[in-house]
Parts: structure tokens; sequence; C-alpha cells
């Protein structure tokens, strides 16, 4: 890779110009009532919005996927560009959803339309309405996916002595789901559920993340990050005991993906092509339902989780079982309380703080680490408290 004289030193090329981010949002449409809309996907919408309009499990959903990008500020305009022009042309008594929890049902459980489209997927989706509370399985969120350019992998495999792309990837998915908990203190955004949410409420208040708890998603299988063949294998053997009824029903917070392919066992012939991180609410405060902030910060965390140490399969089997149970804790945590990690949460970002400068990825990502670390010292800026403060329940 040859080093642009504009730019201070390789990962700063690198942060800048070849972390390629494809973020996609999911919404709900409800009708003038607020209660989830029982209409058909919008076939009408103008030509300009048809490649980023997606269909979803539930024809009330919709799925907003952009191109990828280098240029956080590109994506977060193009997405709210977007979703204001969709919400614009929906049926006049429609509106876009902008909280991760299902609105309100306007029909009961077992009669929520689910999607036709495409007709291979229609089975799996009636059996899985069949299975679990389709209630859970009409949870909305934030996907961010992330590549390095074919020149950043191979600086970044010499420099810190990769075998493969594979192996790096793996190294980046590791430390995500380590640190998956961080995630769910600063962007969790899902305090409260709509009153038909629960049979039985089991909470006594306000949370942080109830789609991020084990309340969420309707399974909760967890994945073996050791290798591409572990990951592979253990979704392999949760779909022959029966808990999965297929791999793409794998939810864990990190998924390695292939192409676009649903499939992990196109992995074992072409790689792993880029991560999905699934573990994102949607911010109901921002149109585009994600921020530049949040973009960069991963960012960072995507180069800084790559220079960490590298673990046994013991080690990264210990990290996974604690990190579900500090996920656990923080997602469930009162959100305008000091979450019992405040410390922990502090030196992270300081160590990354210090990443940042030894690596001189610039000023503009060290002012993102510093606003974060003060959600840390203040609980009520965190978004959830924002969102509890802001956005009315239902």
């Amino acid at each position: 890779m040859v080093l642009q004289l504009h730019y201070r030193t390789k990962l700063n090329e690198i942060i800048n110009n070849h972390i390629e981010i494809g973020v996609e949002v999911e919404k709900h449409r409800v009708g003038s009532d607020k209660r989830l809309s029982l209409k058909p996907f919008p076939e009408k919408l103008s030509a300009s919005l048809t490649p980023y309009v997606k269909r979803e499990f539930c024809t009330s959903q919709l799925e907003f996927a952009m191109p990828h990008s280098t240029n956080p500020d590109l994506i977060v305009d193009l997405l709210s560009t977007v979703i204001k022009n969709t919400a614009q042309q929906l049926e006049p008594d429609e509106q876009l959803w902008h909280y991760s929890c299902p609105p309100e049902l306007s029909c009961r459980v077992e009669d929520i339309p689910i999607s036709q489209y495409p007709k291979e997927s229609t089975e799996y989706r009636r059996q899985s309405c069949l299975r679990y509370d389709a209630r859970r399985l009409l949870n909305n969120g934030t996907h961010i996916n992330l590549s390095f350019s074919p020149e950043a992998m191979s600086y970044l495999m010499k420099e810190l002595n990769y075998l493969t792309s594979d192996d790096l990837y793996i190294q980046i998915a590791q430390y995500f789901m380590f640190n998956r908990w961080l995630l769910t203190y600063l962007f969790g955004a899902t305090p409260f559920a709509g009153h038909d949410y629960f049979d039985h409420n089991p909470l006594n208040g306000p949370v942080r993340s109830i789609r991020s708890s084990s309340l969420g998603f309707a399974n909760d299988t967890r994945g073996d990050y050791r290798s591409a063949q572990h990951y592979i294998t253990a979704i392999d053997r949760a779909v022959a005991r029966g808990d999965l009824l297929q791999p793409r029903e794998y939810y864990e917070s990190v998924r390695l993906k292939s192409g676009d392919s649903k499939d992990p066992h196109r992995i074992l012939e072409h790689g792993i092509t880029h991560l999905e991180l699934r573990t994102f609410d949607l911010n109901p405060l921002a149109i585009s339902a994600v921020t530049v902030d949040q973009i960069r910060l991963i960012q960072v965390l995507i180069l800084y989780f790559a220079y960490q140490p590298r673990l046994s399969g013991m080690q990264v089997k210990e990290s996974l079982a604690v990190a579900t149970i500090m996920n656990e804790r923080v997602a469930l945590e009162s959100p305008t309380e000091r979450t019992a990690y405040a410390v922990q949460g502090l030196d992270l970002l300081a160590d990354v703080a210090d990443f940042i400068k030894t690596k001189q990825l610039g000023g503009i990502f060290e002012d993102v680490i510093d606003r974060y670390r003060t959600y840390f010292l203040q609980a009520d800026w965190t978004l959830a408290a924002q969102v509890l403060e802001k956005v009315e329940p239902y």
C-alpha cells in the first residue's frame, strides 16, 4: 500500500480511506394510530429510493440498506435522505416507527402478516412464527458491516503477522464480542417496550436495552469465535439439535459473512469478506437511526481490536462467557444509574484514546472518545437515558 503524502501514518490513511462501512437500518410502518401497519410493502416508491429500500421478515418492516463507503458523514446523510423521502411517499395514514421494539399490534400475534418475498424464505418465516413469539421477531435494529480494502488487509496482515485475512477478521470479531457490553451501554435505546410486548412484564422499571438483553430476540444460541471452522460448526450443531431452524436464525451480536450469502459454509470456500455487527438499537432521536460519532467509534475499534493480544481457544471461550454475563447486566441496568462496569469502560476508552494518539489517527477520533468517556461519568447522557426522557412510553 502506498502512503499518500497528506496522511501522517499508514493507519491514519487506513481509518480514513480503507475501512468500508455498510449500514442497514430496519423500521416498521405504523398507521395514524401508531399501531403496526397491516398494509403490503409500498410498491410505488420512486426509482431513486428502490435501490435502498428492501423487504424484511414482516410486511410492515422496511430495511434501508446503504452502499458501502469509507465516509461516515456520507453514510448518515444518505440514510437520512432516503428515510425522510420514504416516509413522505408512504400512504397518507402511514408513518415510520423509529423505535427498535415493535409498536402496538393491530391484530392477534398469530395473524401478523409475514413477507412473501422472496418465496424461498416464506416457509422459514412461517415456521419461525409458529416456533417463537412473533413479537420478539419484530425487534428492529441497525446493522453495521465492516471490511478492509485489499490494500489495508495486506498491510495489516504483514504488520501484525497474520497468515490469512480470516484470522484477522476472527480476531476483530472476538474482541467485538468481548466488548459488546460497551456498545450496549453507549447505544442501548430500548428502556421500555410496548404494553403488549410481554404477556407478563418481568421488568420493575426502565432498562438500557430490552432488545440487547435476553428479553430481546427469540433465541439465545451462543456462537464459537475461536476460528471460522468453530463458528460454522457451532451453528451446524445448533441446527442439528433443533435450537435453530436455519443458520440465518443465528442472531448473535457479530456475524462472520462471506459475500451476500446467509450460509456460513461459504466462508470455507471463499473466506470471510466482512463482519456484520448486529448489536445496535435504533437511535429514535436521529432520523438516520445511527450517528456519525457512532460509526467513527466503530472505525477506531476495528483497528484497536486488530492490535490487541491474540488469545488461546480456552481464553476465547472463557472471555465469551464473561462477556455474555456483562452484556446482560448492562442491558438490564437502570439507564439513569452508573453502570457496574464504569471503571472498566473508562479504562477501555482511555486505552483506545492512547492508541489513537500513538498511531496518529487524528483529533476527530480523539474527540469522539472524549465524548463517549463522558457517558461513563454522567449516565443521564447515555442514549437510553435520553430516550427515556424524550420518548413517550406506549
